[in-house]
């Protein structure tokens, strides 16, 4: 009895409100979102809507399985639980089901069970188990191989399954090997390699070549910012060296195209760079290899592109940069969410009264494009809503994380909070087109039987470790 006062007691209702907030307005929203007039009762075992109510039921059931347990079964538990969801994988990859070109899923009879979903919760177990024991560092060459395999083993095996958008949310664990201690080098490097990437996709190869060039050239000068008037004299040379070009061009009128004009200009700049480095020619050297290395990753960006990714991604790619619109196409699914968003305005439209929705004009509408429904039907104040529940459910976990005292605890935490975030962040923008359709669930709204059960028990797995604090 005492025990469970305590557990009441401890338990962060905050966070157990807003994840029964959010459950409830994503059961709304499926239910609008297949609206049938022949089978109206929400409870309608037949429908999604009465499907998701069954999930919603066991969820809630896991949850409070998960808090009478001792928290000692999470870390014992931890290795076990990794491999046998490995092995999950693995069967999936010989008898699993195939949906929309992933085959992913596990049918037990009528029910269908996508693995990934609590391989997420087993790596998070994993690398938490891993990183809290006795005198682990985090920046050890032998650490981070570790790390890497227990990350690169389920990755592999998810892309094996053609399921690309799942294997992507592992990249979420940089959040958590960031707060750890791992240097935030290597976040701004993946990001950087993110947008040289598409840069590269966008951009003919003299241009992007020139841009790594001015961007080397502005490193340096960051680097040595110390002398301050050196490095504007540098500036400055670039400029005059830019006038040279461009008057002894018009004077001599040199036909000349305007990326010769930019090579000669860049050359005068690195010939200029060359003569000031001084003494520094360890900073010179690593701009050197960073200009290089940009410019071979540049030039298999083409590669990569066009013999590793499928015809569908490349799609949906090149339909967000506008480097080739097709609405009826790989475009349609995104620019009807759009729409429909966009139609909501301020308050929306009203419960079962949206237009794109009622008549089915946005597909996987209560899946992966289920903030669309919000936006139509409940406007942009709807949007805000749901929005700040996310943030403020996120803003609880890392409360939750930084007051622990136990590394396992405050290692699981921040994977919670990165796999949460990840899988908020990409599916709000590619409902609105901000980046392209990769296939993953909003959490606790989007419907499916996996992805709640996986969120509610990662999240009360973070709630009765909490209540140990």
């Amino acid at each position: 009895m005492n025990r469970q006062k305590s557990i009441l007691h401890t338990l962060d209702w905050k966070t157990v409100t807003v994840y029964i907030i959010l459950v409830s307005t994503g059961w709304i929203c499926i239910y609008s979102s297949m609206y049938n007039a022949e089978h109206s009762s929400i409870l309608d075992m037949s429908q999604r809507y009465g499907m998701q109510l069954m999930w919603i039921g066991t969820a809630f059931v896991l949850a409070l399985f998960i808090l009478c347990l001792d928290i000692k079964v999470f870390t014992v538990l931890s290795v076990p639980v990794y491999f046998f969801t490995l092995l999950l994988l693995l069967f999936v990859l010989f008898s699993g089901v195939e949906v929309n070109g992933s085959k992913s899923w596990l049918a037990i009879g009528s029910v269908r069970i996508q693995p990934v979903e609590f391989m997420k919760i087993a790596t998070s177990l994993m690398v938490s188990y891993v990183i809290s024991e006795y005198g682990f560092k985090i920046n050890s060459l032998t650490n981070i191989v570790k790390l890497l395999i227990i990350f690169a083993i389920p990755v592999v095996l998810i892309l094996m399954q053609k399921d690309t958008g799942s294997a992507l949310v592992f990249s979420s664990f940089l959040i958590m090997l960031y707060r750890a201690g791992m240097s935030g080098w290597i976040i701004i490097g993946i990001i950087y390699l993110s947008i040289l990437f598409i840069i590269s996709l966008l951009l003919p190869a003299f241009e992007t070549v020139c841009i790594l060039l001015g961007l080397s050239v502005l490193i340096y000068i960051i680097f040595n910012i110390n002398v301050l008037w050196k490095s504007m004299k540098i500036v400055f040379a670039f400029f005059i060296g830019l006038i040279i070009v461009l008057f002894i061009r018009n004077e001599a009128d040199i036909k000349l195209e305007t990326h010769y004009i930019l090579l000669i200009y860049f050359a005068l700049s690195m010939l200029i760079l060359l003569i000031s480095y001084k003494g520094r020619i360890s900073k010179l050297l690593f701009i050197v290899i960073f200009f290089f290395s940009s410019v071979i990753i540049s030039f298999s960006v083409d590669y990569v592109f066009n013999n590793f990714l499928k015809q569908h991604q490349k799609d949906r790619i090149e339909n967000m940069l506008n480097m080739r619109v097709d609405l009826q196409g790989t475009g349609y699914n995104v620019n009807q969410s759009k729409i429909a968003i966009g139609s909501g305005g301020l308050f929306g439209h009203g419960f079962l009264q949206g237009t794109q929705t009622k008549f089915n004009f946005v597909p996987e509408q209560s899946t992966d494009f289920i903030f669309c429904t919000i936006g139509e039907e409940a406007g942009f104040v709807g949007c805000l809503f749901v929005i700040c529940l996310y943030l403020f459910l996120l803003f609880r976990i890392v409360i939750i994380a930084e007051r622990q005292r136990f590394v396992f605890t405050r290692i699981f935490a921040y994977c919670v909070f990165g796999i949460l975030f990840f899988h908020f962040a990409v599916n709000v923008s590619m409902t609105i087109g901000l980046i392209p359709v990769i296939g993953i669930p909003l959490p606790f709204l989007s419907y499916g039987g996996s992805s709640l059960w996986a969120f509610t028990i990662m999240l009360f797995i973070l709630l009765k470790l909490d209540t140990k604090r």
